[in-house]
């Protein structure tokens, strides 16, 4: 379930809420005000880690150092 940050139009009460992505805003855990979403960078999660493995041991090309950005 992804999570969204928050802060409140009354009170600027900052929080975070884990909610479906259907699901409405919450109201203010503080006031009950209404809120508005926060812009956030989104959360990268899991992976094999082969690819950062790869970047981080040069991939034969002078240690990652050489901006072929793999």
């Amino acid at each position: 379930m992804p999570t969204y940050d928050y802060q409140c139009e009354a009170c600027q009460h900052e929080f975070t809420a884990m909610h479906k992505i259907s699901e409405a805003a919450p109201k203010c855990p503080d006031c009950g005000g209404d809120v508005r979403k926060k812009l956030s960078a989104p959360a990268v999660h899991g992976g094999n880690g082969r690819k950062e493995a790869a970047a981080n041991s040069g991939h034969g090309c002078g240690g990652g150092t050489c901006g072929c950005r793999h």
